[in-house]
């Protein structure tokens, strides 16, 4: 768990969510100047098997601020758990088995969650996506065996959290735009770590600069069409993988097709040109990362 200073503790039995907001407040630098918040994010377990069980909890992270974004504490903690980690899993989080044996119990994590929350009066928590359901859903699968204290702590938690994907999305008139992109757009960077307190201060640092410096229109512009021209593209793909026994004269005429469709600067010829790569070579591609994108824009 990290921290950078902390209030004296108050009780955590007193009511942490003081404060009142306004709903579809599109301006969080406003709410700072008379208000504390957090900014959270969690990491969590999913199933490999489509129709499986729901995420479940294992890391959560925070960062509380004031007037300008101006940060007073961070909180992170890994939360135990036995479950084995599938490769994909790993390989995204950097988070190994032996970090979720030696964490925590869940109802420490969440009493010093709380203890935090209250002692800095923080009055709304700011989320990006799913966290708030997937902090619910978990309550109701794997915790049954929690204290009523304890629940009675995460749901006062859950009514404090707000997701502002859908706000800041319509406020920069983006569709789907996930943090990675986000950070882009800001001029914040191009990683996402998905560590919870990493990614939680990224959101933080993402608000501020829409709130406090704007982003630019040109750079927003990009954003668009290449959101639009993605759907588009992963709409149009339909293979994979490569097929067997393609003969010789359908690889040919499909080289020349592919000649052909190469002068057409479409994205519905490149869906249709890659497809046929796949089905005749089997080298598989996809549409262009955001910075890939941006440098060929740049560029004419």
């Amino acid at each position: 768990m990290a921290k950078i200073r902390k209030k004296p503790k108050k009780s955590i039995n007193k009511n942490i969510n003081k404060k009142s907001f306004t709903q579809g407040t599109p301006n969080i630098a406003e709410k700072l100047d008379n208000e504390m918040v957090a900014f959270l994010d969690t990491e969590f377990l999913t199933s490999q098997i489509k129709g499986g069980p729901p995420a479940k909890l294992v890391s959560v992270g925070f960062v509380v601020c004031g007037k300008n974004f101006e940060e007073v504490t961070r909180f992170h903690s890994y939360i135990y758990a036995e479950d084995k980690l599938h490769d994909r899993f790993q390989e995204m989080t950097g988070i190994e088995r032996k970090d979720l044996l030696s964490a925590p119990d869940y109802e420490l994590v969440m009493e010093e969650v709380a203890e935090q929350l209250e002692a800095w009066e923080v009055s709304r928590i700011y989320v990006w996506g799913p966290d708030k359901y997937v902090i619910q859903r978990d309550l109701l699968e794997y915790r049954k065996d929690a204290s009523k204290r304890t629940k009675k702590i995460v749901n006062r938690i859950l009514r404090m959290i707000k997701d502002i994907e859908d706000i800041y999305s319509a406020k920069l008139d983006l569709q789907s735009a996930g943090i990675g992109s986000l950070k882009i757009l800001c001029g914040l960077g191009t990683e996402v770590s998905h560590n919870a307190l990493d990614d939680a201060v990224d959101l933080k640092n993402i608000i501020k600069h829409i709130d406090l410096e704007g982003c630019s229109e040109h750079m927003l512009r990009i954003m668009k069409k290449y959101t639009a021209e993605k759907e588009v593209y992963y709409r149009q793909r339909r293979f994979r993988e490569k097929w067997e026994d393609v003969s010789e004269e359908i690889q040919e005429k499909t080289l020349g097709l592919l000649k052909e469709l190469g002068k057409v600067d479409t994205v519905e010829a490149r869906a249709l040109r890659d497809d046929l790569m796949v089905m005749c070579t089997g080298e598989a591609i996809s549409f262009p990362t955001l910075e890939e994108y941006i440098r060929k824009e740049e560029k004419e």
